[in-house]
């Protein structure tokens, strides 16, 4: 039996992984103390994959990580306004930092952490509009 591949099926589907993943950032973002503390076996595999990096770079590394697919819902979300997605992908880790710097004491802000952010919203708005062009390009050529 196929699979049903309509498209209030495959809609469903996308809400339903952008639900589920703003809600696990949310809770990344806005959990009382550092969630990475008892990662250390998540980071040892890391450090073998990435034998040059840093805690620095890692760190940094998965800011960007964490927020490239909240780029890519922006970028579904905000489709034709590049200036909002911008402010957006720019404004919410800022804000974010200085929430957990003011209302939560466990956590460390940094500007670093925003500017890692607000990258990999950006990269994955970016990487949609690409996916975008490239599908409108397929689509729209002619076949031989």
């Amino acid at each position: 039996m196929p699979a049903d591949r309509s498209p209030s099926r495959r809609r469903y589907i996308a809400t339903t992984m952008t639900a589920v993943y703003l809600a696990a950032l949310g809770v990344i973002l806005l959990w009382p103390d550092h969630l990475d503390r008892k990662a250390g076996a998540a980071y040892a595999v890391l450090y073998e994959l990435f034998p040059g990096a840093t805690p620095r770079t890692m760190d940094f590394g998965l800011n960007v990580v964490l927020f490239v697919p909240f780029g890519v819902v922006l970028g579904v979300a905000l489709r034709g306004h590049p200036w909002r997605l911008i402010g957006i992908a720019c404004a919410v880790p800022l804000l974010v930092e200085i929430f957990q710097g003011v209302f939560l004491p466990g956590r460390t802000s940094s500007a670093v952490d925003v500017v890692a952010n607000a990258l990999g919203a950006l990269i994955g708005a970016a990487a949609m509009a690409l996916g975008r062009r490239l599908l409108i390009d397929r689509r729209t050529r002619p076949r031989r």
